[in-house]
């Protein structure tokens, strides 16, 4: 299974950036998640329920490390519009065809709870699971 073909999508967060600890940065490789729309467009259609739900902006951030290493950062629905707490934390995100467009349903996990242990055990044995910079992930 490829990335791109993955429905699900989970992240350690780790420090988040941006002033309300909203933006979460993704490789090249983890942003082959999002569809095309979503990639050309900018935004992504982030949803937690039928109530909060938002376009969040999805930017390529281009970033210099003796080679050019990509990083994109998506910005996620702030605390104080209806998300939650981010940093430290497990951001899984579900891609759900409805209509002729992609939303993205968000669910946040405490790191170690029995609900990460269930995405590393989904992910372990259909996708892949690891992470070069400290921060696991995992799809399916």
């Amino acid at each position: 299974m490829t990335i791109s073909s993955a429905h699900n999508l989970w992240l350690e967060a780790g420090d988040m950036s941006g002033g309300s600890r909203n933006q979460i940065e993704f490789s090249d490789d983890l942003i082959r998640f999002f569809d095309a729309d979503s990639l050309q467009s900018g935004k992504v259609f982030i949803a937690y329920d039928s109530k909060v739900k938002a376009y969040c902006p999805l930017a390529d951030r281009g970033t210099e490390y003796g080679q050019r290493v990509n990083i994109w950062r998506l910005g996620l629905i702030t605390e104080d519009k209806g998300g939650q707490k981010y940093p430290g934390r497990v951001i899984h995100l579900e891609k759900k065809l409805i209509g002729k467009k992609y939303v993205y349903l968000i669910k946040v996990h405490d790191c170690a709870s029995s609900d990460h242990h269930s995405l590393i055990s989904k992910s372990t044995s259909t996708g892949l699971t690891g992470g070069t910079s400290g921060r696991r992930y995992g799809y399916w």
